[in-house]
C-alpha cells in the first residue's frame, strides 16, 4: 500500500472535534470574544456572555475557530 493511501486510511478515522462555543478558540470562560452576529438583536457578539453564546449558538458561529486543545484532542 503507498504512502498516500495509508495516510488517508488514518485520516478517515480520525474523529473530528465537535464545532461548538466549548471547542471554539474565543471562548475566553465568561464572554465570547468572537465577531459573529447574534441572532437576538442583530449585534456584535465580541464580549456577550458565553452561557448566551452557548445557547445562541449550539455548533459555533461564523467566526468559529478550533481552540488548541480541542485541536490537540482532534490530532
Amino acid at each position: 500500500m503507498n504512502d498516500k493511501l495509508k495516510r488517508t486510511k488514518v485520516n478517515d478515522r480520525k474523529k473530528l472535534v465537535e464545532k461548538s462555543c466549548l471547542t471554539c478558540e474565543f471562548n475566553f470562560a465568561s464572554v465570547c470574544a468572537g465577531y459573529g452576529t447574534r441572532t437576538d438583536n442583530g449585534e456584535n457578539t465580541y464580549g456577550m456572555p458565553m452561557k448566551k453564546a452557548k445557547e445562541m449558538f449550539p455548533q459555533g458561529c461564523e467566526d468559529y475557530g478550533i481552540s488548541l486543545e480541542a485541536f490537540i484532542e482532534q490530532e
